[in-house]
């Protein structure tokens, strides 16, 4: 049961978002450390709701990527089928079109497993 759950859609989903957020932490941590104070205390204002206009359009930013990370797990956890051609096709819900589901799932079993990292790097 441990295996499926870390290789779930979701799983992947919430991995993919801890190295960005640990990429933008990296990124951002030394440049926030390498400002003046007075420059330091302003990004404090803004994190604090006391920098004026600045924290609404710091509001309005996070919404915004927020909304982008609730649409992209949606994305990831949909199930779908994407064709050689890119084009994606969203399943039918249980119940409906039952035997397409059926030749989409046998279909799917048939493909070849996916190329690993190593793989995809060195273009083997």
């Amino acid at each position: 049961m441990l295996t499926s759950i870390i290789q779930s859609a979701a799983a992947g989903w919430l991995w993919r978002r801890a190295q960005e957020f640990g990429s933008l932490a990296a990124i951002l941590i030394p440049i926030y450390l390498a400002m003046p104070p007075a420059m330091q205390s302003d990004v404090q204002a803004i994190f604090t709701g006391q920098g004026g206009g600045l924290t609404v359009s710091a509001a309005a930013g996070l919404v915004w990527y927020l909304w982008a990370q609730l649409q992209s797990y949606r994305a990831t956890t949909k199930a779908q089928v994407v064709t050689t051609d890119g084009t994606k096709i969203a399943l039918p819900k249980s119940g409906t079109g039952v035997s397409t589901t059926r030749k989409v799932e046998a279909l799917a079993e048939a493909a070849k497993p996916p190329r690993t990292l190593w793989e995809r790097l060195t273009g083997k």
